[in-house]
């Protein structure tokens, strides 16, 4: 019996925050986007889900708790059935306030079937995993406190 072995990408931007890591064993299946705040200025947050055959969920949140920030818009993006899956993920970090570092801003993910976002102001420099050769992105990890600092990609 072979193992497989994620190839992993990233992370990129800021090593601010702590280390955070959602690898489920099934297919991510949900993401919810948490963005807003005047002006559609704030930071982005995320939440994965993964549902396993039991029906129990997987979640992990990350960023949008800052203080200084007000969620006002949550989008959620389904990933629906067996045949459609993660390929990309891409977006852009910048500052936030007065912040020295640079933050998440802008997200948009991608499947074999669709596009969904950008969510967030489209500031700062832009980033882009992209799945190689018929992989999937299986998988994300980065470092994130109150915002999320980076963010990387596992690939299968």
């Amino acid at each position: 019996m072979e193992i497989s072995t994620d190839i992993t990408y990233g992370p990129l931007g800021h090593n601010g925050g702590d280390f955070w890591s959602f690898r489920p064993m099934n297919k991510i299946n949900q993401i919810v986007i948490l963005s807003g705040g005047p002006g559609n200025n704030n930071p982005i947050g995320l939440i994965f889900s993964s549902t396993n055959k039991t029906g129990s969920k997987d979640t992990l949140t990350i960023g949008g708790g800052g203080t200084d920030t007000t969620v006002i818009r949550s989008d959620t993006i389904n990933i629906d059935g067996a045949d459609e899956y993660l390929t990309e993920i891409s977006g852009t970090f910048g500052p936030f306030m007065d912040r020295s570092y640079n933050v998440l801003r802008s997200v948009k993910f991608t499947t074999n079937v669709r596009e969904f976002g950008p969510y967030g102001p489209n500031v700062g420099t832009p980033f882009n995993f992209q799945a190689q050769n018929g992989a999937k992105i299986v998988g994300f990890f980065g470092r994130a406190g109150f915002y999320v600092d980076a963010i990387g990609t596992y690939n299968a």
